[in-house]
Order: C-alpha cells, then sequence, then structure tokens
C-alpha cells in the first residue's frame, strides 16, 4: 500500500463516499486542510488556473524539458486546438491573430488577454486550466487516483453481483470473480480498483452493500462503466449546452459516478440538444438501460434514492430572512435548516455563493447559476467584472449607488456607510475586495428579500447545489 492509500485509509471517514472525490469542492478543501495541518504550511491541491503569473511560468513537461508557456498556448491556438477551462468546458480560439501579437515575443504578460470563439463567446487567458499541456497534472495525484480506484471497484462488484442469482458477501468478491468481472466492465483503473477491494474492508463492505440495493430495483444485464470512451462519448454531447443552461460545472448536470448500461446500448447516439438528451436518459432509465449511479459511502445496508424524475418529490426550503453585518464583505440569506453565503472567494474576483447547513448538501454555487436563478424569477444582476472595473476606477457613480444600496438594506446603519467604504484600518487592496464583494452579496440578498418568492428561489438554488436543476439528468444516489 503506498503512502497515499494509507494517507487516505486513515482519513476515509471524513469523507462521504469514503475518499476524496476530487470533482467535489468540499472533499478538495477537506483535503487541502487535511495535508496541510500535517505538513504544517497550506498547501494548494486543485490544479491552478493560468493566470497572468501562471501563464508567464516555463512548463516542465515529460523528461524534465522546460518550455515557457506562453510558447505552448501560441502554439496551441495557431493549430486551432481545443483549450479546456476551469469549468471543464472546451474552447476554440477565434481571434488568432489579435492573440498571438499580444502574446509573440513575451516572456511575461501581466494582465489576462482576452479570448473570443466562433459564437461571440468571451473568456480570458486566466479561465484556461492548468493541463497536462502546459506542465500540469501533477499536483497530488493520491486523490484523484482513489477517486479512480474506488469508483472502478464499485463498478467491479456490481458486475460480480450481477453474474449471481442473489445477494453477495464478501467471500464472493474472490480473484477469480474480480477477474472475470473485467468483461462487463469499463473502468478507468481495474488493477487498482482489484487492489483497493483486496486489501480495504471498509470499501469492499461499502461496495458490496451498494450492489446488492442496485441489482434487485434494476434487473440488467448491464456493463458497468466509469470513465469509459461511452462515458466520455455522453459528456462529450453535454458540454456544449450546459452553459447556455446556466450550469457550470457537468457534475450539476449528472454527478454519477458510474453508468449501468444495457449491451444494447453500448452503440446509443445522443440527440443535439441537452432537454433531449435528459429526455431519452429518462426514457432509458424508465425502461431500465441506463441508470446513472452517484456513490456514497456506505454501510452494510446501502439505500438509493432517484432525483430529477418527474414523479419524484421536490425539495422545498423556507425563506428565514437576511444577515448583512457591516464588518464581513459578505451577505447571507437564512432558511430553515441553513444558510446560502454569497462573497467573492478570490480576492477581487470569483464572487459565487456557498451553502452552510444540514438540510442541504453543502457546496458552491457560481455565480452564473445565482444569475439565471435570479433571472428566472424576473430579477436581474450586475456584471461582477463590471462592478469590479467600476471599484478600480473609482467611480463616483458607483460609490453612489453602492451607498443608496447599503442604506436600504435592512440590518445595515446609513450613517455608517463612510465607514466601511473606505475603512483606515484596512489596506488599499482590502478596501478595494470589500466593495466588490460585500456590493454584489448586498444585491443578491436585497434582490431575495424583497421577491415575491424567495423561498423558489432558494430553492432553485439549493437543487442546483444537489444537481437538481431543471436542466439535470435523472440519477440514482448510492449510500
Amino acid at each position: 500500500m503506498n503512502v497515499f492509500d494509507k494517507f487516505f485509509e486513515k482519513f476515509s471517514y471524513k469523507f462521504p463516499k469514503g475518499y476524496p472525490d476530487m470533482n467535489n469542492d468540499q472533499d478538495v478543501l477537506l483535503l487541502e486542510a487535511l495535508v496541510s495541518k500535517i505538513l504544517g504550511e497550506e498547501i494548494t491541491i486543485e490544479e491552478t488556473a493560468l493566470t497572468p503569473g501562471e501563464l508567464s511560468k516555463d512548463a516542465t513537461l515529460s523528461r524534465g524539458e522546460k518550455k515557457p508557456r506562453i510558447e505552448i498556448l501560441i502554439d496551441l491556438i495557431q493549430q486551432g486546438k481545443e483549450l479546456e477551462l476551469n469549468d471543464g468546458s472546451k474552447f476554440i480560439v477565434d481571434n488568432k491573430e489579435e492573440v498571438i501579437n499580444q502574446l509573440k515575443g513575451k516572456t511575461r504578460i501581466t494582465t489576462a488577454i482576452k479570448l473570443v470563439d466562433k459564437e461571440g463567446n468571451t473568456i480570458t487567458t486566466s479561465n484556461l486550466k492548468k493541463t497536462a499541456e502546459f506542465g500540469g497534472g501533477g499536483g497530488m495525484r493520491g486523490g484523484s487516483d482513489l477517486t479512480a480506484k474506488g469508483e472502478s471497484a464499485q463498478a467491479i462488484v456490481n458486475a460480480i453481483r450481477y453474474s449471481l442469482s442473489g445477494d453477495i458477501s464478501e467471500e464472493d468478491v474472490t480473484d477469480e470473480a474480480i477477474n472475470d468481472a473485467k468483461n462487463d466492465t469499463r473502468v478507468t483503473d481495474f488493477e487498482g480498483a482489484k487492489e483497493l477491494l483486496k486489501n480495504n474492508p471498509g470499501w469492499l463492505i461499502s461496495s458490496i452493500s451498494i450492489a446488492n440495493a442496485l441489482a434487485p430495483e434494476y434487473s440488467g444485464p448491464f456493463i458497468q462503466h466509469r470513465g469509459s470512451e461511452w462515458v466520455q462519448n455522453l459528456e462529450k454531447a453535454v458540454k456544449p449546452h450546459l452553459k447556455k443552461a446556466g450550469i457550470g460545472n457537468i457534475n450539476k448536470w449528472s454527478p454519477a459516478d458510474i453508468w449501468m448500461v444495457s449491451p444494447d446500448e453500448m452503440g446509443i447516439s445522443w440527440p443535439d440538444t441537452l432537454d433531449q438528451i435528459n429526455s431519452l436518459l429518462l426514457k432509458k432509465y424508465n425502461e431500465g438501460k441506463i441508470i446513472g449511479v452517484s456513490l456514497k459511502k456506505a454501510g452494510k445496508d446501502a439505500t438509493l434514492k432517484v432525483f430529477n424524475s418527474p414523479d419524484g418529490p421536490v425539495d422545498t426550503y423556507k425563506f428565514e430572512g437576511i444577515d448583512v453585518r457591516p464588518t464581513h464583505a459578505k451577505g447571507f440569506i437564512l432558511f430553515d435548516g441553513g444558510s446560502l453565503e454569497f462573497r467573492n472567494f478570490g480576492g477581487l474576483s470569483d464572487f459565487q455563493g456557498e451553502i452552510i447547513g444540514k438540510k442541504a448538501a453543502a457546496g458552491k454555487v457560481g455565480y452564473g447559476i445565482v444569475k439565471k436563478a435570479l433571472a428566472d424569477n424576473g430579477i436581474e444582476l450586475s456584471s461582477p467584472s463590471d462592478i469590479k472595473q467600476e471599484v478600480l476606477d473609482g467611480s463616483e457613480e458607483f460609490k453612489s449607488k453602492f451607498e443608496k444600496l447599503w442604506s436600504s438594506t435592512p440590518g445595515l446603519e446609513a450613517s455608517e456607510f463612510e465607514q466601511y467604504f473606505d475603512n483606515p484600518k484596512k489596506t488599499l487592496n482590502q478596501n478595494l475586495s470589500y466593495r466588490i464583494s460585500k456590493y454584489l452579496a448586498l444585491e443578491v440578498v436585497n434582490a431575495i428579500n424583497n421577491s415575491p418568492n424567495p423561498d423558489k428561489i432558494i430553492a432553485d438554488l439549493l437543487n442546483y447545489a444537489s444537481s437538481q436543476t431543471g436542466d439535470s439528468a435523472i440519477f440514482v444516489k448510492a449510500s
């Protein structure tokens, strides 16, 4: 057992799935905290975006070769290659000449460069992910490796269960049974999963429990998929539609970790719209042909819950007010069982919401879905980038509208605005950050507080966080 396996075995109880899911924000944050505590220094595990500083560095490629990232980006743009973004989507630069002219001959840039695609969508180089092409992808591999092993292990045990006529036990998961399961699985780490099942009783028990719960509900036969070509084809069909739907992460469309697919659906063709893809997945689910399964570590008696079924119950929440105390650059929406915190998560930028509480699953809600949820309820919000620019420009017009917003917010005193707008106890950057984050937070919480149906807006936001938007696919959660 390697050092990462030992580490995660020791701390597995802290993670819902029994291992850190590297696609889950909360798991990554917890993993960072654990590693940082052990090492005695702050560690960031997620891949770094290509900020101007990162783009100005050299990439370390195979065999230790060094190459400037700026040159790598120029080559990729010239070739018309797809660039991966931090949200997992792809982007092809159309304003090639303009971008290359800004990069060529440079060894360093200080501001992000605007990129435009054929549809006119605009991002900057800071939206680009530091992939392996840019010398990324190394980092702390143990977490993502263990995710692959854990999910592949579940696929293997599922295949074993479906090959037999009744519930299985630990004695049924033998070397021979595991090897025979290879015919009915398409996974990313078969050997690693095999090792995990042999050496980790907790994973073995959880996998058996979930397999025994799934088989009576879905008769099969199935090919069990984890990260396979079939899964990649589905995700390739879905991803181009996510931005329009206001979904920034494909896991908010479906958090399925494995897919149970009938052999006669292996060559399925996917429609051209997200609504049609979701309808087809619902049809195939109802026929027992394609089942997406989200995994959470289980005990000896696993339970199943279906999400996004038209006939299923809809989660509801009760709005209970706002919390906007002036000392913090944030604002809270309070609801029964928890709260939604809105603030910048990246200094002057990255404004989004975060769910806190037991009733709703914790997680972040990006600004795109915050904006969409309010727009769906007839409320328009400011652009964070516009507000940031107004603040950086020292706009008097911004200060005026901020003061007006502050004064109209329950819980804030108009007489205190100047004190917090230009706080002498803070640095210039701290004041700038406060103004941007607090203004956007007040705009959101006031909009929800003053809306005729705050309960619905909260439900829209929380349902997004639990992959239950109107544009999400049906899936079953096993835990």
